[in-house]
């Protein structure tokens, strides 16, 4: 098999507790993630090398249709490559890896996209190299690019047709997860079934800026994610523990993403949230009409925004 497709998902989070930063500069959190069906998709393909070509050298070319997507080391779909021919010590072919990637998820809006490029590699990577690294072993590889990685392999493992079945049947395959730690401890949870609306203001927002910013605020509301895991189990439609910290941060310092929560539930959503550290903020609706009008209302205002599902 000389190449296979991956769809790399959109990943956003149903709550967020964030705890104080450690002596390591790194914030504990305690989070539930959900996978949407709204994705990038990522090709990726194996040359071998040439008989007359230095033993043991690989060539990793990436490629985008977003031309100011760095395509070097900065990119965790590069670095993903990296890690696997590492892995996979002796299995791995030598030659050209080629990574092409079709990027629909906005770029730096908490949502994981960049992530989930780098999980479709490992994920494609373990197959063209027939490996049948398990899941875990996947998962920590993935654990090195970075905390939403191992999610968005463990989601991908779940969903994605080009996954092998072995890593489809894994109990640690799922759709959505409660995440404790860094982020990278995670526990599987049954994944709610919503159509959505994810919407993107015109500019980023500094992951970095945000966790160093939340240290200063007061946390006036906090999730009860043991709550919201027992909510989910039993299929209810409970919003009071869809709480996300970070917005007393972002909220505040950015107040068109607080603005654009007003507009999504003015717009029909039944709730709105931010994803992640921002701008990002989607809507829950009720029906897949309501979430395509919703969208189309968003975009007239100039905004990235998308109508999905959720992903199981």
């Amino acid at each position: 098999m000389p190449k296979v497709d991956i769809r790399s998902y959109v990943k956003i989070n149903l709550s967020i507790d964030v705890g104080p930063c450690g002596a390591d500069g790194y914030h504990t959190v305690d989070m539930v993630m959900q996978q949407l069906a709204f994705h990038d998709d990522v090709e990726v393909e194996c040359t071998p090398a040439s008989p007359d070509a230095e033993s043991g050298s690989f060539d990793i070319e990436v490629r985008t249709n977003r031309y100011y997507l760095p395509v070097d080391r900065r990119n965790l779909a590069y670095r993903a490559a990296e890690l696997m021919i590492s892995a996979a010590g002796d299995k791995a072919v030598p030659g050209k890896i080629c990574i092409d990637i079709k990027k629909r998820i906005p770029v730096a809006g908490g949502l994981a996209g960049g992530s989930g490029n780098g999980a479709a590699v490992i994920h494609a990577l373990n197959i063209l190299w027939d490996l049948h690294l398990s899941l875990r072993e996947l998962m920590d590889i993935g654990a090195g690019l970075g905390s939403d990685v191992p999610f968005c392999v463990m989601g991908q493992a779940r969903t994605d047709k080009a996954v092998p079945e072995y890593l489809k049947k894994d109990p640690m395959a799922s759709s959505c997860a409660r995440a404790v730690g860094r982020g990278t401890e995670l526990t599987p949870v049954r994944p709610r079934k919503s159509w959505m609306v994810i919407a993107k203001p015109r500019f980023s927002v500094s992951t970095k800026e945000v966790y160093s910013g939340i240290d200063e605020m007061e946390i006036t509301a906090r999730p009860d994610n043991d709550r919201l895991v027992q909510a989910l189990s039993e299929g209810r439609k409970d919003y009071e523990d869809f709480v996300n910290v970070l917005e007393e941060y972002t909220l505040k310092k950015y107040p068109e993403v607080a603005d654009l929560k007003e507009y999504m539930t003015e717009a029909g959503a039944e709730f709105s949230l931010m994803s992640g550290s921002g701008p990002t903020v989607f809507g829950i609706f009720g029906t897949m009409d309501a979430a395509k009008e919703a969208a189309e209302k968003i975009q007239g205002r100039g905004l990235e925004a998308y109508w999905t599902r959720t992903d199981l």
